[in-house]
């Protein structure tokens, strides 16, 4: 107990484990070989030792200090080899170590103060499974009873050879047949009984994984996701939450099975023979040596196995949701290779395991049969000196090749258990993730106006913390007011979005809506009052009306008064001009988008994500290039409907074309994230700068266009009719095309 404590104490010191690592490697040996000895010497007493209980005058060493013995050894192996100090583990570490000083301070110091924010993957299973303490206890009480029908069966077995060889009684033979008729019959019930339960609890515990990883991932910030490749996130959901539950409860069961079957077997094994029982003892430390060693590895490969899926269902995800671009760009190929590279490493982990497993399987499997050998030598010897019967020996043969598999069985479902806790380890990393970004407040004001502001806003992404997006920006929008941003792509104006949005947070600055902190607002009452039309529009596998009403249903928690009706649906598709194409479909608004609205046409997706947007009647309008995917005739109409949703509304839209930004209150060019002018269309446009360059770089691949159109079909005309740039977007076509 004294080396134990050792170990205990300097394993939980950090600072001293290196220290220690040779240390506890040699008082682990020391302690293992002292047990090793202590059971080979109740082995000898059971082979030259005479039956008395309690030690002899001559030295004759009795069974109560034998088994007392025999039990402190095991205890003391099961201690040392189940516990975190065992001969590899200490080995490793002390190797492991070596390594670390390399690491930085700050990220010694944050992985410890992960470490004991995290509970561990074991702690944390057990609590998810804790709701099922009564189906896990009757399934626990069945598979009892099922065990002790287990080792009934070769008691009655060594029975009736007695009976029918030995010492024959007809009527005893008899008897004791049927009673093994009816153990065989019970022992099945109870064992059906057990698998059932079990099963029920595997799906429970599925579920409970499955909803706890999602509502986990629901909470993430956006920069997370942005981080984290979308096939990792959905392998960790579908493949590692099914192999966490289904391996843990179906071991869950094996081992509870094997643990009861190996106790009722070991009381039947001394009742026939404590001599050849503490023979067979000499099996014990051997096998859960090897399945210590087996497990800690078997574990770490599992863990690697899991993030190689992972890598790969990513790659096959990334190539399998843009199938268009691949074939557009013939990448066909390296799309293949890549994902046969994650298969190659994929297999080589395959590989390693299939040899430990191989030589796991060969210790595993030699040793009992040489336990055999033994026990049927030195059992025949006390059969011959009429020591014990031969049905006797018969059942202790069957009790150890009972017990033979029980160990087996325990030693796979350790192998199994180590598989899930690889697997285990990130799911519950990822439920246990705490969101970066700090939780929204509950303010929902009586009043809100919608007056935006940008407070000296410097911000980066997460992802790339040395390039500064936005440097110092500081814009105010009125309510009522419609200010547009422009500039060159990568200016940050998307950036300026995403924090009203509250996406992310600023690195310093602030962002405020009417005149307080976009995160004291209650998020789900202010997305109903702050509405966005992304560039990209995504719909949903759902129908157009959901698609439209989306965040909006009863299931989001919005009031049933608030749900919008259809009427409310119709009138927002007819402002996006969207009513005609949707009431053409088959099934009009009930029409399914199929999965991101690959049944619709971009212009139709953009069209719907407007309706969306106007569906919820808001007080701020986010639109970034609403209008993008949009033909000349639709987008007339569409950005008409925006006029009149714009009136007492805040609008902040951002677009390259200048028919959206023509009639914009105020014009920002937004250039290395921040305001390089400010102005209306006319005063802008004539001012020569930034912003008048942008209108002279349209104009000119506008008529570069036309140009190269006329010249491609042979047209006869011999001039072009002027562009006019400052032509707003309803004007004649005589008078140019809208910029």
């Amino acid at each position: 107990m004294l080396p134990f404590c050792f170990l205990r104490v300097a394993g939980q010191n950090r600072r001293h484990r290196r220290r220690y690592a040779s240390a506890r490697l040699a008082i682990s040996s020391i302690v293992y070989l002292c047990q090793l000895l202590c059971l080979a010497k109740a082995v000898l007493v059971a082979l030259l030792g005479e039956e008395i209980v309690w030690p002899g005058r001559h030295g004759d060493v009795g069974l109560v200090f034998m088994y007392g013995a025999i039990c402190a050894s095991l205890i003391g192996l099961l201690t040392q080899l189940l516990s975190a100090t065992a001969l590899v583990t200490a080995w490793e570490e002390g190797r492991s170590e070596e390594g670390e000083e390399s690491q930085s301070l700050l990220g010694k110091t944050e992985d410890r103060e992960r470490g004991q924010r995290r509970k561990s993957t074991v702690a944390v299973l057990l609590a998810f499974s804790a709701q099922d303490t009564p189906l896990l206890l009757l399934a626990f009480l069945a598979g009892a009873a099922a065990a002790l029908g287990q080792a009934l069966i070769p008691y009655y077995t060594g029975v009736i050879i007695d009976c029918a060889s030995i010492d024959p009684d007809a009527k005893e033979f008899q008897w004791t047949c049927l009673k093994l008729v009816v153990v065989s019959l019970g022992c099945a019930v109870f064992t059906g009984i057990r698998g059932g339960l079990f099963t029920i609890g595997m799906t429970r515990l599925n579920v409970r994984i499955r909803t706890s990883l999602f509502d986990a991932l629901m909470r993430q910030e956006i920069a997370f996701f942005s981080a984290t490749r979308t096939g990792e996130i959905t392998s960790r959901l579908s493949a590692d939450t099914t192999t966490v539950s289904d391996q843990i409860c179906l071991n869950l069961n094996v081992g509870l099975r094997s643990l009861t079957q190996a106790a009722m077997v070991l009381v039947f094994m001394f009742r026939a023979s404590w001599r050849l029982s503490v023979i067979t003892f000499i099996i014990i430390p051997a096998i859960i040596l090897i399945t210590k060693v087996y497990g800690a590895y078997y574990r770490q490969l599992a863990k690697a196995v899991q993030k190689e899926l992972a890598d790969a269902n990513s790659v096959a995800e990334e190539a399998l949701s843009s199938m268009t671009t691949v074939r557009a760009h013939a990448a066909e190929n390296s799309a293949t290779a890549a994902y046969g590279e994650c298969l190659r490493k994929f297999y080589t982990l395959q590989l390693k395991e299939a040899l430990a497993y191989g030589s796991y399987m060969i210790c595993t499997t030699f040793l009992p049969n040489a336990v055999n050998v033994v026990t049927l030598y030195y059992g025949g010897n006390l059969v011959l000196d009429d020591m014990m019967s031969a049905g006797a020996l018969v059942s202790f043969m069957l009790y150890v090749a009972s017990l033979n598999g029980a160990f087996q069985a325990l030693g796979d479902v350790f192998s199994a258990f180590a598989a899930a806790l690889g697997a285990a380890d990130k799911v519950i990393e990822l439920i246990q993730r705490e969101p970066k970004m700090p939780d929204a407040g509950s303010l929902q004001p009586p009043s809100f106006s919608g007056r935006l502001e940008l407070q000296d806003v410097s911000f980066s992404y997460p992802s790339r913390p040395n390039s500064r997006v936005l440097d110092g920006i500081s814009l105010r929008v009125n309510p009522g007011e419609v200010v547009a941003l422009v500039g060159p792509s990568g200016g940050g104006k998307t950036s300026i979005v995403k924090l009203v949005e509250r996406f992310y947070l600023p690195d310093s600055g602030a962002v405020l809506l009417d005149g307080r902190d976009v995160g004291l607002y209650d998020p789900r009452w202010l997305k109903r009052r702050v509405a966005l039309v992304a560039q990209e529009p995504v719909l949903f596998a759902r129908s157009v009306r959901r698609n439209i009403c989306y965040g909006l249903e009863a299931e989001d928690g919005v009031p049933s008064q608030d749900v919008p009706s259809a009427a409310d649906v119709e009138r927002a598709a007819r402002l996006a001009n969207a009513h005609d194409f949707i009431s053409a479909m088959p099934q009009g608004y009930d029409t399914d988008c199929g999965e991101k609205g690959v049944s619709l046409s971009g212009g139709q997706k953009q069209r719907i994500a407007i309706a969306r947007a106007l569906v919820r009647n808001p007080t701020v309008l986010l639109l970034d290039e609403a209008t993008s995917a949009l033909d000349s005739d639709s987008e007339a109409v569409v950005q008409e409907a925006l006029d009149r949703m714009m009136r007492n509304h805040t609008v902040l839209v951002i677009a390259h074309r200048l028919s959206t930004v023509a009639g914009a209150d105020r014009i920002l060019v937004i250039s290395a994230g921040a305001v390089a002018e400010e102005g209306t269309h006319e005063s802008l446009a004539e001012a020569g700068g930034l912003y008048s360059a942008l209108v002279r770089r349209q104009f000119s691949k506008t008529a570069s266009s036309a140009s190269l159109a006329t010249t491609v079909h042979g047209s006869s005309y011999t001039s072009l009719p002027a562009l006019n740039p400052l032509a707003p977007a309803n004007a004649p076509s005589s008078q140019g095309t809208p910029l």
